[in-house]
């Protein structure tokens, strides 16, 4: 199994973050958004999300399978979002991908 999705499934949510920091978690998410700009949920999902578009160009996983490995428990909240932040399904990402990567003339 990859190690990082297991990381990012296992390690980066967002109650575990504002338990490391010590803040409260109004305090935290403030203090984070002045930092890096964007809410924590939406750093984590973006991370997410960044590391499933690479695990769908480079391994045999399901879509499903990505999502979980990812830290998605629902596959249809990891398609939904996976859509509205990319702009297409994790399928036809992964298609498109294959497609790119395949050198013409090879079957």
């Amino acid at each position: 199994m990859h190690e990082v999705p297991h990381l990012l499934s296992q390690f980066l949510r967002v109650e575990r973050m504002i338990e490391h920091s010590g803040l409260h978690g109004r305090t935290f998410s403030r203090r984070f958004r002045a930092a890096i700009g964007f809410a924590p949920i939406e750093y984590v999902q973006a991370l997410r999300i960044e590391e499933a578009k690479q695990l769908l160009g480079s391994n045999a996983h399901s879509v499903d399978e990505i999502g979980a490995l990812v830290g998605y428990d629902d596959p249809a909240s990891f398609r939904r979002l996976f859509k509205r932040t990319v702009g297409q399904t994790p399928a036809a990402y992964r298609k498109k991908f294959q497609r790119i990567a395949k050198p013409r003339g090879v079957s």
